[in-house]
């Protein structure tokens, strides 16, 4: 996970009932990092897509297409993958690719998409997208964590947890 975003409110604890549409919202951050949103807001349903797919990526080239199963995605997030969750996946892929992301912070001004362009095919269900290869300033070496997937997993539902799971992970003495 970026430290950036899991220390900030880019991904909140809302439930998609209640998602607003923000226009160059500024965001709570931590330090001196500011982040602003456009698009439908994002919640931590997004935000486990999100790092699911770039695991999924890892073996790929930053700016190079990515092409996995809606079955394999939803079997990775731990999710039934019935034509429910088919929908939601596509939702939130979506809204991942729609959304625009202003992150300034004292190394670095980014603006742009969490995923650059995304694409189904209606017949296979297989996803293709990619990552900006200015995506790579969200992981660098000392601005990422890994974080135990198995345990997120469990805390299905519960967002405020997942939250807190990430933001307390990103720090050496939390």
């Amino acid at each position: 996970v970026s430290n950036d975003m899991a220390r900030s409110a880019l991904f909140s604890c809302v439930q998609g009932v209640d998602r607003r549409v923000l226009h160059n919202a500024v965001l709570a951050t931590v330090g001196d990092v500011k982040i602003e949103f456009t698009g439908q807001q994002l919640n931590q349903d997004d935000h486990d897509v999100l790092m699911q797919l770039v695991f999924m990526a890892r073996d790929k080239r930053l700016g190079q297409f990515v092409v996995v199963s809606a079955y394999a995605i939803l079997k990775g997030l731990g999710r039934k993958h019935g034509g429910h969750e088919h929908d939601q996946l596509r939702q939130e892929i979506e809204r991942l690719t729609k959304g625009s992301v202003t992150l300034r912070s004292k190394e670095i001004n980014y603006t742009g998409h969490l995923i650059d362009e995304s694409l189904q095919d209606l017949r296979t269900r297989h996803w293709m997208y990619r990552f900006n290869v200015n995506m790579c300033t969200f992981f660098g070496l000392d601005n990422y964590t890994l974080i135990d997937w198995e345990r997120r997993k469990n805390l299905k539902r519960k967002d405020l947890a997942r939250w807190l799971q990430l933001y307390l992970a990103t720090h050496a003495q939390p």
